[in-house]
């Protein structure tokens, strides 16, 4: 009779589990990022995209080094995704800037971003994703 030989299935990215008091959680490894897309059109018709993956929520979009003036946007539009690609985690917001103020933020659609104009006229950009993510596997006894 031949032995029958098994191998073990391999596995892209392992689950990481750690136990607390109550529960089995999976904490939030390096395994999972967040794709930021900033595309900005200016009063020219001409448009930048910034891209930035991050691995918590927050994202610094425009710097002071990039040099985008704040009174030349005309308006934006912001995606976020989460990586590896999860079709279900895509969300997007879009707005006019008021050239009025020197700053403008919006919530809308699970998105925060604010503008801001520096003393020079240069833009800063800041997005948080401020909705709920359902990452962990909790384990509990029935009640």
């Amino acid at each position: 009779m031949s032995e029958i030989k098994t191998n073990p299935i391999p596995i892209s990215s392992p689950i990481r589990y750690t136990k607390s008091w109550h529960s089995f959680s999976n904490p939030q490894g390096g395994f999972q990022k967040y794709l930021f897309e900033l595309i900005i059109n200016y009063d020219s018709n001409d448009k930048k995209i910034f891209r930035k993956i991050e691995s918590d929520k927050h994202c610094d979009l425009i710097e002071q080094a990039d040099n985008i003036k704040y009174n030349e946007i005309k308006n934006f539009k912001l995606s976020i995704s989460k990586l590896p690609c999860d079709t279900t985690f895509n969300y997007e917001t879009e707005g006019y800037i008021n050239q009025d103020h020197s700053f403008y933020n919006k919530s809308e659609n699970e998105i925060y971003i604010e503008f801001s104009q520096n003393y020079s006229g240069n833009t800063f950009c800041r997005s948080t994703f401020i909705g709920v993510d359902f990452d962990k596997i909790c384990v509990s006894p029935p009640n």
